[in-house]
């Protein structure tokens, strides 16, 4: 196999996951003209033209986000804050997993990312916007108190801000002390809402729970970047998914046990966070 032998592999793959081919590219050498396609197909995931031209080939946008993996670069940042900053986009559970996964990676690679994410939360926040940025919460798990805690504290204080609860828990997985008290303040606030069953209640729980976090020294990061196994093993495990028609529709909800780890990467068991949704 050669390099133009395996991009073909990806562009006229219609069913199953192409594991050898994927494997020869990550294996490569520094390539501009990879990046270059990473890039482009990671801006292009949603455009509806692009879709119509590669209909046959869903899974298009995931195959170039697993190769950002290993060939990622500053400039990919912008193209990975497009995917959760898109109005309206479909929910490709898969292409958002592998996109929650390359969040994590890029804000430990590239430190400056760090506050590039949270500039697009910010944008978001502001515009009421509907898209998926709370994938982008996992930066949090790399911020620090000193460069980033005022930001942070200001986003939990907003009320236009949204996926507010699960904001605070990874900031309390983070133990950002800085903002602590916004964390405090927004518990406080359903303190009184103690029925089970409402919505109410359920963000209550959830808001306790991230104040024990600040306690509890022995709880690990559910960052799912840091949780996530060795891409090959990963998608051989959820290769049966690939065998649907459109598979980057198919949810990965629909394929978790209640005592599984959540997909939407929060750490917490499927039972205690999105199915309670």
């Amino acid at each position: 196999m050669n390099k133009s032998d395996a991009l073909a592999n990806l562009h006229t793959r219609s069913e199953g996951v192409p594991f050898e081919a994927l494997e020869f590219l990550m294996n490569l050498p520094y390539d501009e003209d990879l990046e270059n396609k990473i890039i482009f197909h990671l801006d292009n995931a949603y455009d509806e033209r692009i879709l119509m031209l590669n209909q046959s080939l869903p899974n298009l946008p995931l195959w170039y986000a697993i190769l950002a993996e290993v060939h990622s670069s500053e400039r990919m940042i912008q193209s990975v804050i497009k995917l959760f900053t898109t109005p309206d986009s479909p929910d490709w559970d898969l292409l958002d997993e592998q996109g929650l996964f390359l969040v994590g990676m890029l804000s430990e690679k590239y430190p400056e990312s760090i506050g590039k994410f949270l500039d697009a939360i910010e944008i978001q926040v502001s515009k009421k916007s509907n898209a998926p940025y709370l994938f982008l919460y996992d930066t949090i798990y790399f911020a620090t108190d000193e460069l980033h805690g005022e930001r942070i504290s200001r986003l939990l204080s907003n009320p236009d801000t949204g996926w507010k609860t699960l904001l605070a828990v990874h900031v309390a997985e983070r133990r950002l002390k800085s903002c602590r008290e916004e964390v405090k303040k927004l518990c406080q606030a359903f303190v009184p809402f103690t029925q089970k069953g409402t919505n109410e209640n359920l963000i209550r729980e959830e808001l306790e729970y991230a104040i024990e976090l600040y306690e509890d020294l022995t709880h690990q990061t559910s960052c799912y970047y840091q949780l996530r196994n060795e891409w090959r093993s990963h998608y051989k495990s959820a290769e049966k998914l690939f065998a649907d028609e459109n598979p980057m529709l198919a949810s990965v909800y629909n394929n978790v046990g209640r005592n599984d780890l959540c997909p939407c990467g929060s750490g917490k068991k499927y039972k205690n966070c999105c199915l309670k949704n």
